[in-house]
């Protein structure tokens, strides 16, 4: 949608809300509309990426939840690592470790993707495990299937809700890490447009110019607030219970 519709955006330029053009201008990113068009396009490109790493990190664990026998030691030791990673706020580890990395937009997608993943792994292994001792598991592995098959054929299709429900938050939360970074500085710098961006250049302005951060802000609080009330209709789409509940 960003890079489609941002030709309609209008020209650039410091002017008002009413002037010419739509959403009026800011000082380094030029027309408003057209930053927040290409802020958003940053920032679900970042969040995409980490949803990607996101479902390989767990994706993994749905191998290691499984084959407890044959990596019980390497289970045990990623379980270790994610413990110990989840003792650090995330927004702050993200932001040491950009600190210390030259600001681009992927940096900062690999770094939302590899600190994303383990509060939902430890979800997915708790719900794996369980499954796990479930009657139709035992009875496949009685037939002797392998146990590719039983995760991807039996096992995946009920643990997948889920997943999906913590992907799709997920996307919200990256949304506004980046942002966030963005607008400490530590995010993708001027000219590019990102949401933070916006915002951290009209806070100057916030008494002359207030659609410059009031127009950015609602913006963010309108996809964020899309994507979790996505996750929750998902949610009780794929939750037996609560379809239950509701019809």
């Amino acid at each position: 949608i960003g890079i489609v519709v941002g030709g309609l955006a209008g020209y650039y330029g410091e002017e008002s809300l009413v002037a010419g053009h739509i959403l009026g201008g800011t000082l380094m990113l030029g027309g408003l509309f057209y930053a927040l068009l290409g802020g958003l396009t940053s920032g679900l490109i970042a969040a995409l990426f980490g949803l990607s790493l996101f479902m390989l990190g767990t994706l993994e664990r749905f191998n290691l939840s499984v084959l407890r026998v044959k990596v019980i030691k390497v289970d045990t030791l990623i379980t270790g690592l994610i413990d110990i990673m989840l003792c650090f706020p995330s927004f702050f580890l993200i932001l040491t470790v950009v600190a210390l990395l030259p600001a681009s937009i992927y940096n900062i997608m690999v770094v939302i993707g590899l600190t994303s993943w383990m509060g939902a792994a430890r979800f997915v292994r708790a719900e794996f495990l369980s499954l796990r001792e479930q009657d139709f598991v035992t009875a496949a592995k009685a037939l002797g299937l392998r146990a590719p098959r039983i995760i991807f054929r039996h096992m995946m299709p009920n643990a997948i809700g889920p997943v999906l429900v913590s992907a799709t938050i997920g996307i919200a939360g990256a949304i506004l890490t980046e942002a966030g970074l963005s607008f400490l500085g530590f995010g993708v710098p001027p000219p590019h447009a990102t949401w933070g961006n916006i915002l951290s250049d009209g806070k100057r302005f916030i008494f002359d110019a207030p659609w410059l951060t009031f127009i950015p802000g609602t913006a963010i609080l309108v996809v964020v607030l899309a994507f979790n009330l996505f996750g929750e209709g998902l949610r009780e789409i794929l939750n037996p219970k609560l379809r239950e509940r509701t019809t």
